[in-house]
């Protein structure tokens, strides 16, 4: 099959240009009209499907609290954002409601995956500090050890890829980071109230990533860099981003992409179960959440509970309002989230790479999307 448009991004340019996909895979990338091709897009945006490392849930639903149903639900919506990758994100909640969760998950990852693929778990919480907790329970925050990593890990069939933790939580004890990258686990820091040194030292044993920047965590200062200058001036480390305009205006997002590069940005939603949801009062297990008319999720004290954020629309807002570089924009939702989690065959349109592939409009709204080269969704 070839598909083709006039608008490709490919090799960090767009361009005409047309793509041969065989047996799920890219095999080859031509100038556009070489061949006889099967779908012309003409005018629109071909690129990478769009990859959402940090999500928790949709509809009523998260990941806390997984069904193998929900999973299914989830996973073929997010198509509709262009997403063909994912991470089941958790967050704090009881420790056997996790595990529980999280056996369910790895069942759902190993018998089925959904048509969003999902890559493996991501454990935002419940390793968070006590003063940046922002919406999660502090009830159920936990110390990490190696002891629970393996719990969580084993309960999930070894699909726990990242690890969120506050380092100052460690007291100076960072043996259960480099034992997470030992395990081939990325770790991450956020929801931390760290100095600038703690960071430093974190890092040195083998953190490499900050969880959704500013958000949930100590601010730049200019006596105490903290866990914002930590992120801004480690160019090795990823740093995510909620590119909405509510969780982050649109001129720290800039100076964060510009900081980090094209390499380094990764943008994500953290969206949450009120996402789909109409304004209104919703009442689960654990919070009461508000959604405005803004379509943004808030505790009764006004703290941010997450977003309804879709990822095309992040990435929009990206380019468009925060003026982003296209280029820097385009890799944080494609390549910079597989370079990240060490995977080598998604978010790029190069031969070898997996027929993963998104068709957008002028308003990044999905035209199609391809995955593993069998088109899922065509507008």
């Amino acid at each position: 099959m070839i598909i083709q448009s006039k608008r490709v991004y490919c090799d960090e340019l767009i361009a005409p240009r047309q793509i041969k996909i065989e047996s799920g895979k890219i095999t080859g990338v031509y100038p556009y009209g070489l061949f006889e091709a099967d779908e012309d897009y003409g005018d629109h945006l071909i690129m990478p499907g769009l990859i959402d490392i940090h999500n928790h849930g949709y509809d009523r639903g998260d990941n806390n609290h997984a069904t193998s149903e929900w999973l299914r639900h989830w996973t073929k919506y997010l198509l509709n954002e262009g997403v063909t990758s994912t991470l089941a994100t958790i967050s704090s909640a009881p420790y056997e409601t996790l595990l529980k969760s999280l056996e369910v998950i790895g069942e759902f990852i190993k018998k089925e995956n959904g048509d969003t693929e999902i890559l493996g778990v991501y454990s935002e919480g419940p390793f968070i500090s006590t003063d940046f907790r922002g919406a999660q329970s502090l009830e159920c925050k936990i110390i990490p050890t190696k002891e629970v990593i393996d719990a969580f890990d084993e309960a999930c069939g070894h699909e726990l890829k990242l690890v969120m933790l506050a380092p100052e939580e460690l007291a100076g004890d960072y043996s259960v980071i480099k034992y997470c990258v030992d395990k081939g686990i990325k770790v991450s820091l956020g929801h931390t109230g760290a100095t600038f040194k703690i960071c430093e030292e974190a890092i040195e044993n083998g953190a490499s990533s900050f969880t959704h920047t500013f958000n949930g965590m100590r601010g730049l200062h200019h006596r105490e860099p903290g866990v914002v200058g930590a992120a801004m001036i480690h160019e090795e480390c990823y740093a995510e981003l909620i590119c909405d305009g509510v969780h982050v205006n649109k001129v720290p997002a800039k100076i964060l992409a510009e900081m980090k590069g094209k390499d380094h940005l990764i943008l994500i939603t953290d969206s949450v179960a009120i996402k789909g949801m109409k304004p209104g009062v919703y009442k689960s297990e654990d919070r009461t959440t508000i959604v405005g008319e803004d379509g943004v999720g808030r505790l009764e004290d006004g703290t941010l509970a997450g977003s309804c954020n879709k990822l095309n629309k992040v990435l929009q807002f990206a380019i468009k309002s925060a003026k982003i570089s296209t280029v820097t924009a385009m890799n944080a939702v494609t390549i910079n989230p597989c370079r990240m989690l060490g995977i080598n065959d998604k978010g790029l349109i190069a031969d070898g790479y997996d027929a993963d592939i998104a068709v957008f409009d002028e308003e990044f709204e999905p035209v199609a999307v391809y995955k593993r080269g069998r088109c899922l969704l065509h507008r």
